[in-house]
């Protein structure tokens, strides 16, 4: 078979029987930046316990003898038996013999294990049978990487982050706007909690900007001002 699989195909297989939420670049795509990408990224149903996490993919890629799977970082090859072990110590492994790698992870980066069942909920379904983390979800998984390729990233996930709140936030119920704001802000983002009709919306909204001019942000403190 060689290069003529793909991680796609490899992703569909395990979506067909397991919960996979894309991560990395490939996500970055489907919510609309254009950029290119190396590997294919995923989460794959974290809360199983690493033997039954290991033994999953296992026996859903069994089909496929040309591929192998590797521990990132040293690069050595992982013999089957081992997987459980590489999972629970490293908590990602790479997929290689396909025509693009694919990284299967169990505890990816700034996200929980624990946290996997609330990331798929709010997650968006794609006609692969997975899902990507929704905007707020995935700039989490962005972070703290330090690489200039996820610099861009962020820029374009937070503006599309802002773009989304600015609409939603004035209209949504005090709770839900409690914990969007919570999630993600940004002054603009303060300044529409500002116009939400509850007052305890509002309370916090402002809380939040009074903070963010503290800390020297130009753009709270204008907004404070007028």
């Amino acid at each position: 078979m060689g290069n003529t699989i793909t991680a796609a195909k490899l992703t569909c297989e395990l979506a067909a029987r397991h919960r996979v939420i894309m991560l990395g670049g490939l996500a970055v795509i489907s919510h609309g930046h254009s950029r290119p990408t190396y590997d294919a990224d995923i989460w794959f149903e974290a809360k199983l316990s690493p033997v039954c996490w290991a033994s999953s993919i296992i026996e859903t890629l069994s089909g496929y003898t040309d591929l192998y799977f590797v521990a990132i970082g040293s690069w050595t090859v992982i013999p089957p038996d081992q997987l459980a072990e590489v999972i629970q110590r490293d908590g990602v492994v790479r997929v290689m013999g396909a025509s693009q790698p694919l990284d299967i992870f169990r505890d990816p980066n700034e996200l929980e294990m624990s946290e996997f069942d609330a990331v798929w909920d709010r997650a968006i379904a794609l006609d692969d049978g997975t899902r990507i983390p929704d905007v707020i979800d995935l700039l989490v998984t962005k972070q703290a990487t330090g690489r200039d390729k996820d610099f861009q990233d962020i820029a374009f996930l937070e503006a599309k982050a802002e773009r989304e709140y600015l609409v939603k936030l004035p209209t949504a119920s005090a709770e839900e706007a409690v914990f969007m704001l919570s999630r993600f802000l940004t002054p603009k983002v303060a300044e529409a909690g500002l116009h939400h009709p509850e007052e305890s919306v509002r309370l916090l909204s402002l809380e939040y900007l009074k903070e963010l001019a503290e800390e020297g942000d130009p753009f709270a403190r204008e907004i404070l001002e007028n």
